[in-house]
């Protein structure tokens, strides 16, 4: 499948700039581009998912223990 999508014309000078100055077309510049995009993007929304499902079942942290693994002070002082 393939289809167009528009670029801005700033986004298209670099791109042709980019594949001048590499083995590149400008082609695969954008697949790769796309692929580490969607690629990214789909490990975050996992990630999420997998934070969110640890957080139902109760698997958290509180801030000073998540502080202290940090190797951070709570930024509060101790009173008598």
């Amino acid at each position: 499948m393939t289809t167009a999508i528009p670029l801005p014309q700033t986004l298209i000078k670099r791109l042709e700039k980019l594949s001048a100055s590499s083995r590149l077309t400008p082609q695969s510049i954008v697949k790769q581009a796309v692929t580490d995009r969607l690629d990214y993007e789909e490990w975050l929304l996992a990630r999420v998912d997998a934070g969110i499902e640890n957080a139902d079942a109760g698997r958290t942290y509180s801030r000073e223990v998540m502080l202290k693994k940090l190797g951070m002070s709570s930024g509060r002082k101790k009173t008598a």
